[in-house]
């Protein structure tokens, strides 16, 4: 009787044991398509046999089944977190770029490059018919476009720092949101497994947060023996069990560089602590939006050459234009001013306000060290650049200071902006524009737009060279560095595709491997059922049937 029952419990252990198995891949079935979920497998293991009697060895006693445990590979997943953080970083600069490269829209009819162009034409023509107002129009119009399609793309730069602010905005809320989450995560995974139970699923919700978090910044993550939780960046804890620290974001009181947009957002941990990530799109974002130099450069950078083009650019224009004289007889008058001021507003703008908002500083001597009257317009043109050159290179606090003639002084005053440029208000009078270099020479003298037109190859006004080597560097520039940032988001893009492959071979749930498991265990599940029924039938005679005989 012993046996029969024995032998009854065997069969109901294997038909529990297969049952629970086929439920084990029921669930991983229903669960093939969703985000993060990890295969689970659940191990059978016999039970410890009974000792016979007389040393004659064990008798088996059925199976037992350990706990349902996760199919993963702990070190993939966080090769696949460290690299889909550096992914993040260059993804979020090769977006960025990309939408510069869009702004100065080279090359196009509306690029700089193109306006440019389109200006010296228009320079080169009135040189050769100084009297013709329909030239003279044409040299005011181009010089009308140039000036709108510099304000454009400065304008353009700077509503591009500012969605880059928003969206570093954006990214750091998300991740005060994920500590939120990990924490409530880390509360049911713990409540759940204290009697020794696992939260597999929950687990698997709390990794897809993870992995959503290494897309921001660079993460490093454990669980302590204790089974509690720790999340940190760069050696900061943001999430520490059930604690949590939150990253603040305050309004930049004063601008790291001079032209930046107002009301950049810098970040802190709400310890007062500085915050700082290895890599991430919370990086990438910074950098753009913040770098004027090094290999991580961004949209500062950019705009300071831009504003550098301008403003060296406007003040040989002026410089010479200056020199010239206009059909009415004028002379002085500046080409180029800011916001759409006169010639007298400007120079009273320059010596009053021109020096980080005080008074210029007259540098004359210095400018004019070396020049003779008897030399030639060319040359005095080449004494005043390189002296010009070397009075900004010789002083540290003459760093990104410009030089500008104001009546025949010349004076040290900050660059201008390439967002305030325009073309002085003096010329709506036609008139003034200077073609001559001589007003005995009027009305038919076109050398002062002639030697206008020759900045066009003065390949030492800039340390790029001339007015359209220095644009081509800047594009070259910025192709190089749209070109470095693509290529690494191909190659990280590879790399973080090979490891998720690798992480779907482990912990992915392939449906041929699960129709195999599930006729597998419900052939077990019928064999021990049919064993069920086996031992049914000799209890049923044992009980029923023995001793019948004769009655």
């Amino acid at each position: 009787m012993s046996s029969a029952f024995l032998g009854l419990n065997i069969s109901l252990s294997g038909l529990f044991a297969n049952q629970r198995a086929l439920g084990v891949t029921a669930h991983n079935i229903s669960n093939v398509n969703t985000e993060g979920y990890t295969r689970q497998r659940m191990t059978m293991t016999q039970f410890r046999p009974d000792d016979l009697i007389g040393g004659m060895g064990t008798l088996g006693v059925g199976v037992d089944v350990t706990p349902v445990k996760q199919i993963r590979d702990e070190y993939i997943d966080y090769k696949l977190r460290s690299e889909t953080s550096e992914l993040g970083e260059w993804k979020a600069r090769a977006g960025v770029l990309s939408q510069i490269e869009d702004i100065f829209n080279e090359p196009s009819d509306t690029s700089i490059s193109e306006l440019l162009e389109d200006y010296y034409e228009a320079v080169q023509e009135l040189s050769k018919n100084p009297e013709n107002l329909t030239a003279r129009t044409l040299v005011r119009q181009s010089g009308i476009a140039f000036t709108e399609g510099i304000n454009r793309i400065s304008t353009s730069l700077k509503d591009l720092q500012e969605d880059m602010n928003l969206e570093f905005k954006s990214s750091v809320d998300l991740i005060n949101q994920y500590a939120d989450e990990i924490v409530t995560f880390n509360k049911t995974i713990y409540q759940y497994e204290l009697d020794g139970g696992t939260a597999n699923d929950v687990r698997d919700q709390r990794n897809v947060i993870l992995d959503k978090l290494s897309k921001l910044v660079d993460i490093k993550y454990y669980e302590d023996n204790q089974n509690r939780f720790h999340v940190s960046i760069s050696g900061h804890e943001l999430v520490s069990h059930y604690r949590k620290d939150e990253l603040v974001l305050e309004q930049r009181m004063d601008k790291i560089n001079e032209d930046d947009a107002d009301k950049m957002y810098d970040v802190k941990w709400s310890d007062g602590n500085n915050f700082i990530t290895s890599s991430g799109k919370i990086k990438g974002l910074l950098e753009i939006r913040d770098n004027m130099d090094g290999a991580t450069k961004g949209i500062p950078y950019y705009l300071d050459k831009l504003n550098e083009f301008v403003d060296t650019f406007s003040a040989e224009v002026n410089r010479i234009h200056q020199s010239g004289y206009g059909l009415d007889g004028s002379t002085g008058t500046s080409f180029f001013t800011i916001d759409g001021m006169t010639t007298e507003e400007f120079e009273d703008y320059l010596l009053t306000e021109g020096l980080n908002g005080g008074a210029a500083v007259d540098v004359t001597s210095a400018i004019l060290n070396g020049i003779n009257d008897s030399d030639t317009f060319d040359e005095k043109t080449a004494m005043i650049n390189e002296n010009i050159n070397v009075l900004l290179a010789s002083n540290p606090k003459y760093n990104n200071k410009s030089v500008r003639l104001v009546g025949d002084k010349y004076y040290i005053v900050d660059k201008l902006k390439s967002s305030q440029i325009t073309i002085s208000a003096d010329l709506q009078d036609l008139n003034k524009l200077a073609a001559a270099s001589e007003s005995a020479e009027l009305p038919g003298d076109g050398r002062n737009m002639g030697n206008i037109f020759n900045t066009r190859h003065n390949v030492k006004l800039y340390d790029w060279g001339a007015p359209e080597d220095f644009i081509k560097s800047l594009i070259s520039n910025l192709g190089v560095d749209a070109g470095q940032a693509d290529n690494v988001v191909t190659n990280q893009e590879l790399l973080t595709n090979q490891l998720i492959i690798q992480k779907e071979s482990v912990s992915g749930v392939s449906l041929d491997e699960e129709m195999t498991e599930m006729i597998k265990f419900q052939n077990a599940y019928n064999a021990s059922a049919r064993m069920v029924n086996v031992f049914d039938e000799m209890l049923d005679l044992v009980v029923n049937r023995l001793g019948t005989v004769g009655r």
